[in-house]
């Protein structure tokens, strides 16, 4: 849970990889590449080699800029285009380049003033996003 109250998709980082980004564990953090980035909560942990950060897959989506940022942890939006063979259809979802840095309170405030939209969704710090969050018209 971050400091603003929503369940980020947890982000594991090791002790020395967070040290040099100043991340601590329960920070909110942006990983990103050339595709996008995603925000997850920070882990940090041991169990995670050096030099390796780790977000499962298949979260929710939450964007707060289409195609560009995401808040609900789908860190599929980041992942390779390309399928993994020409034999069988399929997605890397591991294995990948990115980068990691600690997301500032301040710069959660410009994005909630330049995308209000996206902070506005009906959202349950229990469950998520609500279903009426996306669906025009409700239920």
């Amino acid at each position: 849970k971050g400091p603003d109250g929503y369940m980020y998709e947890p982000l594991w980082i090791h002790p020395s990889d967070a040290a040099k980004r100043g991340i601590k564990s329960g920070d909110i953090v942006k990983v990103y590449n050339e595709r996008g980035a995603v925000l997850g909560g920070a882990i940090v942990w041991e169990r995670i080699m050096p030099g390796v950060v780790y977000q499962d897959h298949g979260a929710r989506v939450d964007s707060i800029v289409p195609g560009k940022l995401d808040r609900g942890g789908a860190i599929n939006l980041i992942t390779p285009d390309g399928i993994t063979s020409k034999n069988c259809v399929g997605m890397a979802t591991s294995g990948y380049l990115v980068e990691v840095e600690k997301v500032t309170m301040s710069q959660m405030e410009e994005w909630r003033k330049q995308y209000p939209e996206a902070f506005e969704r009906e959202y349950d710090p229990a469950s998520g996003l609500r279903f009426n969050a996306w669906v025009e018209g409700g239920m």
